[in-house]
């Protein structure tokens, strides 16, 4: 998630929340700026890996580079839907839980 728009998330938490909430959301904001850190240096690695010669070695590491981030961008995506589906939990409170039934849980 881009950092400003992880600042207007977080902003948008009730100050009101107690301690435990309020931890849950920095290991949540802390996950999804890490991991944005994280693709960011990777992708750095892998276009400095693919700018030269390749020998046998540098395309090997380029693959695992390229492995790499790609998982990682696929979490960024978990990594964020968490924090999103938190910070609606803190602002608006937990969603009933329904069983299609059409009857709230």
């Amino acid at each position: 998630m881009h950092p400003h728009r992880l600042k207007q998330l977080v902003a948008s938490v009730p100050e009101g929340i107690d301690a435990d909430e309020r931890a849950r959301l920095l290991a949540h904001v802390q996950a999804s700026d890490g991991c944005r850190t994280r693709i960011e240096r990777v992708r750095h690695e892998l276009q400095l890996a693919l700018g030269g010669p390749l020998d046998g070695t540098d395309a090997e590491g380029a693959i695992d580079l390229a492995m790499e981030l790609d998982a990682l961008e696929r979490v960024q995506q978990r990594v964020d839907g968490w924090l999103t589906a938190l910070v609606e939990e803190l602002t608006h409170g937990p969603r009933p839980v329904s069983y299609d039934d059409g009857v709230p849980a």
